[in-house]
């Protein structure tokens, strides 16, 4: 089988999402110690280095795939060992949300750069 390197970054953010994300072989904590070493080899080594992974190849159908990857749902097929996320900090009430609501910006309604003049011609 002909080895698969993904040829650009967002080429190579689908394969790990469609493979390495959903995999028994990566955490998706990258403290835990349980980290592929496939995934860490296809980022240190060029696609003709013997130490590229094999298991990243090209299927029968031409489709890249990893030869390694089990499914994995890390949000339900865990030991139950697994760590909820921290709970986020609360929003600082100084800092202004998207979208933005104007009247918290103090910005006029009717401002000379917003609403342009009737009597002033458009160029």
């Amino acid at each position: 089988m002909k080895k698969y390197c993904p040829s650009n970054g967002d080429e190579g953010m689908w394969f790990t999402g469609k493979f390495c994300d959903h995999c028994i072989n990566q955490h998706p904590d990258p403290d835990n110690p349980k980290q592929c070493d496939i995934l860490m080899r296809s980022m240190c080594y060029s696609v003709n280095h013997e130490k590229f992974p094999e298991e990243w190849q090209y299927d029968e159908k031409n489709n890249p795939t990893c030869t390694a990857w089990i499914k994995w749902d890390w949000g339900k097929d865990d030991d139950g060992n697994w760590k909820e996320p921290p709970i986020a900090p609360p929003d600082d009430p100084n800092q202004l949300t998207m979208p933005f609501i104007f009247d918290e910006l103090e910005i006029p309604k009717t401002h000379e750069s917003i609403t342009p003049h009737p009597e002033k011609e458009m160029v």
